[in-house]
């Protein structure tokens, strides 16, 4: 017998806003890329990339699904511009993308960083 592990399903959304990439602006809502194996060789389900769960663009526009995800292997949070590239990235282990401090500015990224707002129900 396996056991499974259920994750409750992620109902949240993700508002970016005030970064120096207008791309990297706007809604994020819960991923629904299909299960994919992580940089980190885990097993990802709808929702959820490495364990945490994950956001897609609301306007289905970035190259990269999930657009905001966590990284086991760099232990942050990460969110990529409509190109696929990374341009933000929050150090951290939190359950969420943290929304108490600034985020870094992260290879493709242009300063500012950007405010992420989490949203229990979608703001539209």
């Amino acid at each position: 017998m396996t056991d499974t592990v259920t994750q409750p399903s992620n109902t949240l959304f993700i508002e970016v806003t005030g970064s120096g990439l207008p791309e990297v602006d706007g809604l994020y809502v819960p991923s629904e890329a299909p299960p994919a194996k992580s940089e980190a060789n885990v097993m990802s389900s709808t929702g959820y990339w490495n364990g945490k769960m994950a956001w897609d663009r609301a306007d289905g526009k970035a190259a990269r699904s999930p657009a905001i995800s966590y990284s086991i292997g760099f232990k942050c949070w990460r969110i990529c511009r409509l190109d696929g590239h990374l341009a933000y990235e929050a150090p951290g282990d939190d359950e969420l993308p943290p929304t108490d401090r600034p985020w870094n500015v992260y290879k493709m990224g242009v300063a500012p960083a950007p405010r992420v707002v989490i949203h229990a129900t979608d703001p539209r």
